[in-house]
């Protein structure tokens, strides 16, 4: 294994600098043919220990995208009873049919996918490693991965809302459960609507500090689904069951802007709503920008629990407005009354304990994180289908479930039809492993010193082989 090194300082600088890519690319030669190596062991020992039921019909060649890069692996098809063709190895390295893609690659595409677009997703890992994937061959293994995912959700969810069972769960029980939901709105491409809005809640106990004056919520949960209100609580209900007991659930605050579908929630989970303090200063900002005092007045006397007053406030503020003014206080009149239920503070009357709680508000940097980053504001627009698919995506990664889900698939998929003693599989990769890459260079040659080193066919032999190098 040679380089040739050029002659000029320049280019022998320019050299020095792409070194280590120089001499990841040689390694990665050699573990590409090691890894075809064991893979090819592999189906020999699957063809002695297969079932008398499989008959072998040849030999055949596949490309099999790696984290070291494609490999073309040549591997025996097999034939059952009823006449099906059968890759055993292809079964055994958990593949199907037209994807073969190792599950190291796919977790790491998806990964990558669920945090940027598709096209990005390919480039980066190209860039950053061996894996050559198209992104049209990335989206359509996020199709493979959601789509049984969203089956199985539907399926459990149209159970909950026919029969009202709940499935077992953790059956946590909890003196508090604050719950907060929003909307955000995505662009549509090749659907009769130009718009829709992805329902999203998180649901978590309280609080811890991280350092000062930053605090994260406790065993956070986080539900995002499309369609109407009904069907988004009826899911975000079946989630929370899965983990606590929500009968047993002292107190359950429900947050929000004040949508219909938010205040309908608190009613569908058994909690009382709580307006979203961001939402009401914007509002009282919005429609008191210039009068500070007024604003103050309002504001303090909501966060003394004297709703009357801040009412009447608002009201006076309002009879002596005109024109645009008047109008936009009127507007925040109307927003306070409809959300009333909503404007006390749910931490008052709660003595010491209340003293650690916070306002609810949380939604609004998770509606960031969890949608706004890697579905909107980048010039995107989606199908109802790409969106479900995406979210399911995101949701299974951010809560560490991708791997335990590519694995049951996996076993749901396939059945190998063979059992391999695992010492012999040890033994082949840690034989391919141990194998020095330069034994080909060691090799000799017995005739230039058995009993023929003197006939002239040997002769001329030795002068091939101790010729100097040029």
């Amino acid at each position: 294994m040679e380089i040739s090194l050029p002659q000029s300082p320049e280019e022998l600088k320019s050299f020095l600098g792409q070194l280590d890519r120089i001499v990841l690319q040689k390694v990665l030669e050699w573990a590409r043919g090691c890894y075809k190596n064991i893979l090819e062991r592999l189906d020999e020992l699957i063809a002695r220990c297969r079932s008398k039921e499989l008959s072998i019909e040849g030999l055949r060649g596949v490309w099999y995208q790696t984290c070291l890069g494609p490999v073309r692996v040549t591997r025996r098809l097999y034939r059952d009873r009823e006449g099906r063709r059968r890759y055993l190895l292809d079964e055994l390295m958990g593949m199907g049919r037209y994807r073969h893609i190792t599950g190291s690659v796919q977790e790491l595409a998806l990964e990558m996918a669920s945090t940027m677009p598709f096209r990005r997703s390919a480039e980066v890992l190209r860039k950053a490693s061996a894996i050559d994937l198209p992104h049209q061959s990335i989206w359509r293994l996020v199709a493979r991965v959601a789509d049984p995912y969203l089956e199985k959700a539907k399926r459990e969810l149209q159970w909950f809302l026919e029969t009202g069972e709940i499935p077992q769960g953790e059956g946590r029980k909890v003196a508090r459960l604050i719950v907060e939901a929003d909307g955000v709105m995505l662009s549509l491409q090749r659907e009769k609507e130009r718009k829709a809005e992805v329902k999203l809640g998180i649901a978590y106990e309280g609080w811890e500090k991280v350092s000062k004056d930053r605090y994260r919520t406790v065993n956070k949960t986080a539900f995002a689904a499309l369609g109407g209100g009904d069907a988004f609580w009826a899911g975000m209900s079946l989630k929370l069951q899965g983990r606590y007991d929500l009968g047993k659930v002292g107190d359950t605050i429900v947050g929000g802007d004040g949508a219909g579908w938010i205040k309908d929630g608190a009613s569908y989970i058994n909690g009382r709503f709580q307006l979203d303090r961001y939402h009401l200063h914007r509002e009282l900002c919005t429609a008191l920008g210039k009068d500070r005092e007024t604003r103050s007045k309002v504001w303090r006397a909501i966060e003394q629990g004297e709703i009357e007053a801040g009412l009447r406030l608002l009201a006076e503020a309002k009879s002596r407005a005109r024109g645009e003014l008047m109008q936009r206080i009127a507007h925040a009149y109307s927003y306070l009354l409809e959300n009333r239920c909503g404007l006390e503070d749910y931490r008052r009357g709660l003595s010491e304990e209340g003293k650690r709680l916070r306002r609810t508000g949380a939604i609004e940097g998770n509606v960031d994180k969890l949608v706004v980053r890697r579905m909107k504001n980048q010039g995107m627009s989606w199908s109802l289908k790409g969106i479900q698919r995406l979210l399911c995506l995101r949701f299974l990664v951010l809560e560490g479930k991708l791997t335990a889900w590519l694995r049951s698939q996996d076993q749901d998929e396939h059945n190998t039809w063979v059992t391999l003693p695992r010492q012999k599989i040890r033994h082949i990769v840690n034989r391919a492993l141990r194998r020095d890459p330069s034994d080909w260079l060691k090799a000799e040659l017995p005739a230039l010193q058995g009993p023929h080193a003197s006939r002239p066919w040997v002769k001329i032999l030795r002068s091939l082989v101790e010729a100097p190098a040029l």
